[in-house]
């Protein structure tokens, strides 16, 4: 086998790199090039550059629950679940103080502010997470189970409360 490319062939080669056609070629890809990278760096200073790289790379501090971590929280919110499907009222308390509780770190790690459920709550905007108002109904049940003495909640209740619980993690696609 002589050459890969004949004499004849690197010619052609070589006539195409220097011609017109190919020159205009790389001028068009190197202004879009330049124009894809000025969108990147605007859009960075838009979004802010301070904080966390992750968090400007990915567009927020995510648990690992919406990405890699959903069978180990699944697990664990399968053993909340089997309390809220007893017979026991006690048990759909602790289901709901248990459900609250994991649903609260899940929010404060999305990122949200405040020093306690309520105030996260708060700083959401309904616009940005679908059934935020069940989930401040869900959680005001939660307070009055701890704050409230001789609080009767029904099975009924109790059922629809976790289900709130239940709507979120699925909009956040942690629950099938």
């Amino acid at each position: 086998m002589e050459n890969f490319l004949n004499f004849q062939d690197s010619q052609t080669v070589l006539g195409f790199l220097d011609s017109g056609f190919f020159s205009a070629l790389k001028f068009i890809l190197g202004i879009y090039m330049v124009v894809i990278f000025l969108d990147i760096v605007l859009l960075l200073f838009q979004r802010g550059l301070k904080g966390d790289i992750k968090d400007t790379w990915i567009g927020m501090n995510a648990p690992m629950e919406l990405s890699v971590g959903r069978g180990r929280f699944r697990k664990k919110w399968n053993k909340i679940r089997k309390k809220i499907d007893g017979e026991n009222e006690s048990l759909w308390k602790v289901a709901i103080i248990e459900a609250d509780k994991e649903i609260d770190s899940l929010i404060s790690r999305m990122g949200y502010p405040g020093k306690n459920m309520k105030e996260r709550l708060d700083n959401i905007n309904p616009m940005q997470i679908e059934g935020i108002e069940e989930l401040r109904k869900a959680h005001e049940t939660r307070n009055r189970i701890i704050h409230e003495e001789g609080f009767k909640l029904e099975e009924k209740e109790a059922k629809n409360i976790f289900g709130y619980y239940e709507n979120f993690l699925r909009y956040l696609r942690i629950l099938d």
